[in-house]
């Protein structure tokens, strides 16, 4: 019995295994499959590679069976099952030297075996405590079996004539006799775990068969899903194949995601529409009309030109020339941050959610159109921790995608409190060295504020300039904009979650 160190079913090259540990370097999401699929079978991440190789190589070669490889005989029945599956072959057809696809495919079906060995309709405990003796068995054996290698190697050195014989014939005897008898052990429980399994074949076939299907519908989903993700959020979809996976696996798991990211879509085309016309004005003034040869910025009169046969020449040479007609921009100054407050707070769960996060994104969006800073802060109850998510200059304005990503996750729950959201807003905006912030204030509910902090919160509006946008989400028709209306300049209500509810907000933001 030799060759007891190899557990692996598939063939496999360097570039399978190189490309398979840059990915459980780089995805955790497979570095954790891996780890928790080991705390129940040995050798679970050479299982995984076998499932990452079947979905990824041209030619995919089975190990052929042998007493040797059959010690693994739950990797094997599960290998052998799922390649003879016609949803195995239909799968291949998407993940063949795909490493996206077939890390996907591998990742999901881990995920679903991990999900039912764990279940009460999965291996009993007996099966899998027999796997580790298995394992257990395999390693004494190869221990053995190297110290009878090194008895023969010191037998056969000439350099070591000092050596006591006797000990020596006793100890590789010795050594012979564990490695027999672990050989003669590891046979009978093979056999007993063959026996039992081939129980279980059945059961274990409708269980790949099951996990197949899910892998392949969900493999379709994952690619639109970050391609609708990367459209929405404004991120590049191109990036490292681990973080790629971690990105697929989160929004495949996360419904809340995934709304997110429909819900950001709709809400940006909305804006686009309807500030397309704003945009064109802001940001920059004319001041001066002069000559140069700047075809974006000629005056209309000189465009008359190119439509006379006899001026065309002239205004040819006039270009070449750089002596056209253009008006010179005046940048408008600097703005100052846009801050979103987003209600936390336990009634604002589900579509309420979704819809006041997606909001934020939108919010995210045009803040770096206008190379504005952008914060988020989530509140909640008084007292309770405020959550602040903010862009940076050094992204171009843009927030993380970690950042996103813990913000459509993070939700505290409680109750309602206006003031100290609004103080934290009004601090970020007295630090920043621009005037004129916005503040865009999300919430569904009522609280009721101090008339002193009230007092002191308006002189410090009057003073930094900034302008506070209120959408009330009056979905149960019992809100009241009472109190938002002491320190508001426009309130919005919102009956219905849609895109054209966000209209108002997106256009008075100028």
């Amino acid at each position: 019995m030799n060759n007891l160190t190899s557990s692996q079913i598939i063939e496999t090259d360097s570039y399978d295994r190189r490309l398979f540990s840059e990915l459980e370097g780089t995805s955790k999401e497979l570095k954790n499959l891996i780890d928790r699929g080991s705390n129940l079978l040995p050798d679970f991440r050479s299982l995984v590679l076998d499932l990452f190789a079947s979905f990824f190589k041209l030619n995919v070669l089975t190990i052929p069976r042998d007493v040797d490889n059959e010690r693994f005989t739950l990797g094997r029945m599960i290998i052998e099952i799922a390649h003879s599956s016609e949803a195995y072959k239909n799968l291949r057809e998407e993940t063949v030297l795909d490493g996206f696809k077939s890390a996907a495919a591998t990742l999901i079906l881990g995920e679903e075996l991990i999900k039912w060995i764990k279940s009460d309709e999965g291996i009993s405990k007996n099966t899998l405590l027999r796997e580790w003796e298995i394992s257990r068995a395999v390693q004494s054996h190869n221990d053995y079996e190297e110290q009878v290698k090194t008895w023969e190697e010191i037998e056969k050195a000439k350099s070591l004539k000092n050596i006591n014989n006797k000990k020596l014939k006793d100890e590789k005897k010795n050594a012979d006799f564990k490695v027999n008898a672990i050989e003669g052990e590891l046979k009978d429980l093979i056999k007993e775990q063959k026996d039992i399994l081939a129980k279980l074949d059945k059961k274990i076939e409708k269980q790949i068969q099951s996990s197949l299907v899910i892998a392949s519908d969900r493999v379709e989903e994952a690619e639109d899903e970050i391609k609708g993700w990367g459209s929405s959020m404004g991120i590049p979809v191109e990036k490292a194949l681990g973080e790629k996976i971690d990105l697929a696996s989160k929004l495949i798991k996360s419904e809340k995601l995934r709304k997110l990211s429909n819900m950001v879509g709709s809400l940006k085309e909305e804006m686009l529409t309807s500030r397309t016309k704003v945009w064109s004005k802001t940001g920059s003034e004319v001041y001066n009309v002069s000559n140069g040869y700047d075809l974006g910025r000629i005056i209309p009169s000189e465009l008359l030109t190119l439509s006379h046969k006899h001026l065309r020449k002239d205004f040819m040479k006039r270009f070449i020339e750089q002596k056209l007609l253009q008006y010179y921009l005046r940048l408008e100054k600097g703005r100052g941050p846009l801050i979103v407050c987003l209600d936390g707070s336990s009634s604002m769960s589900g579509d309420k959610e979704i819809w006041s996060k997606a909001v934020c994104v939108t919010l995210l969006y045009f803040a770096k159109r206008q190379r504005r800073k952008f914060r988020v802060i989530v509140y909640s109850s008084k007292g309770s921790p405020l959550r602040y998510f903010e862009s940076r200059a050094r992204d171009g304005w843009a927030m993380s995608e970690n950042d996103i990503i813990e913000l459509a996750e993070y939700f505290p729950g409680g109750g309602t409190d206006f003031q100290d959201p609004l103080d934290k807003a009004s601090e970020l905006l007295n630090l920043s060295k621009f005037k004129r912030g916005d503040v865009v204030f999300i919430t569904d509910g009522e609280c009721d504020v101090g008339e002193d902090w009230l007092k002191g919160f308006l002189e410090l509006k009057h003073k930094l300039k900034f302008k506070i946008y209120s959408v009330l989400i009056d979905l149960t028709g019992r809100e009241s904009p009472k109190t938002l209306k002491r320190f508001s300049d426009l309130i919005t209500t919102v009956s219905r979650l849609t895109s054209k509810d966000a209209k108002e907000v997106f256009i008075s933001l100028d």
